[in-house]
């Protein structure tokens, strides 16, 4: 009985953090918090394909922001950092894509409010095949070392 009642409890605890549609999962997604006053904040997640067929995140929306949009970050040879927009991504059959901080992420533009004290935020990802994904993405303190963009 006590291990059921573990597994149950271990069972809902994850499936907070895991949201599927389809062929595709989204895992480890958080939303990085950010000073009041601040109009933009980053979000990152795993998106797995675990279909036979790639897929393509088309589009994405949030009601915490005017725009969410899909980033790169890169760096230059004088080492500063930039960001560019990604319309479409390819998401391969049977692999998996990490958006994280200093790579691609996800960019929440025009915040409607502050995100300090807030548990999550919604996520809407549009995909081609595996059609809408909701997510609630926890909203996290920044991590030690974050990286510096321009946009």
């Amino acid at each position: 009985m006590k291990k059921t009642i573990v597994a149950l409890i271990l069972f809902f605890v994850l499936a907070q953090f895991s949201f599927a549609q389809g062929n595709i999962v989204i895992s480890d997604a958080w939303v990085r918090e950010v000073p009041p006053g601040t109009s933009m904040s980053a979000g990152y997640m795993t998106i797995e394909n675990n279909g036979d067929e790639d897929d393509k995140l088309v589009s994405m929306s949030s009601k915490a922001a005017e725009s969410a949009e899909l980033h790169i970050s890169k760096v230059d040879n004088n080492d500063v950092a930039t960001m560019e927009m990604i319309e479409v991504l390819d998401i391969p059959s049977n692999n998996s894509i990490e958006l994280e901080p200093g790579g691609m992420h996800v960019m929440l533009i025009g915040l409607k409010e502050s995100l300090v004290g807030k548990d999550s935020v919604d996520l809407k990802l549009v995909f081609e095949k595996a059609g809408e994904v909701m997510i609630e993405v926890p909203v996290k303190k920044g991590q030690p070392g974050g990286h510096k963009h321009h946009h």
